[in-house]
C-alpha cells in the first residue's frame, strides 16, 4: 500500500505553499508620473491589462487603474472630469494615480495577500522582491490560481480515495 500510495502522489506540485512571487505575472505595464492619461489608456488597452505601475526611478510611487481613469476622467468626484469640457488636455498620471499603493513581498504567502488585499480594499498588488518591482498579481489571477489548486487536490483526494478503498477489506454479508 504504501508504494500506491507514493505512485498516487506523485503528480506533486510544488507550489503548494502558495507564495505571492510563485503566482504574480511578471509582464507589469509601468510609466512615468508625467506619462499623459490618453497615452495609459492606450498602453492599457493595447497590453489588455486593467494597471499600470508608476514608476519614478525605479520605485513604485503609484497605480494607475481602470477604474482610477472612469472615476476622475468621468465623474464629479475629482476636478479631472474631461467631460465639463474645462480640464486641460494634459493630464498625467500624476493627476489620477492611487499614489503609494499596497504592494507585498514576493517571498509573503497567499492567505497575508488576501488578508491585506481584503484590509485595503484593492484588487491589483505590485509584488516586489527586494526592493525591485517583481511582477503584479490581480484578484483575477488568485481566483485562476486557486481554483486550479482546489481542482488539484480534489483530484489527489480521489486518487488516494481509490488506493484506501482498493486496500481495505471488503465486508462480506
Amino acid at each position: 500500500m504504501a508504494v500506491e500510495l507514493r505512485q498516487a502522489m506523485s503528480t506533486e506540485r510544488t507550489d503548494l505553499d502558495l507564495r505571492v512571487g510563485g503566482i504574480a505575472r511578471p509582464d507589469v505595464v509601468s510609466v512615468s508620473k508625467t506619462t499623459p492619461v490618453g497615452e495609459i489608456a492606450q498602453l492599457m488597452a493595447d497590453e489588455r491589462v486593467g494597471d499600470a505601475i508608476v514608476t519614478d526611478d525605479g520605485d513604485i510611487v503609484g497605480i494607475v487603474t481602470d477604474r482610477d481613469l472612469t472615476i476622475h476622467l468621468l465623474t464629479d468626484e475629482f476636478d479631472t472630469n474631461v467631460l465639463r469640457g474645462d480640464v486641460a488636455a494634459d493630464l498625467t498620471a500624476t493627476d489620477v494615480m492611487t499614489a503609494d499603493p499596497l504592494t507585498i513581498d514576493a517571498q509573503a504567502r497567499v492567505p497575508r495577500l488576501l488578508h491585506h488585499m481584503t484590509q485595503s480594499g484593492v484588487r491589483r498588488v505590485p509584488v516586489v522582491d527586494e526592493g525591485a518591482m517583481a511582477g503584479i498579481i490581480t484578484f483575477d489571477d488568485l481566483i485562476v490560481h486557486l481554483t486550479g489548486e482546489s481542482a488539484h487536490v480534489t483530484a489527489q483526494l480521489k486518487s488516494l480515495a481509490e488506493v484506501v478503498h482498493a486496500a481495505s477489506p471488503t465486508l462480506e454479508s
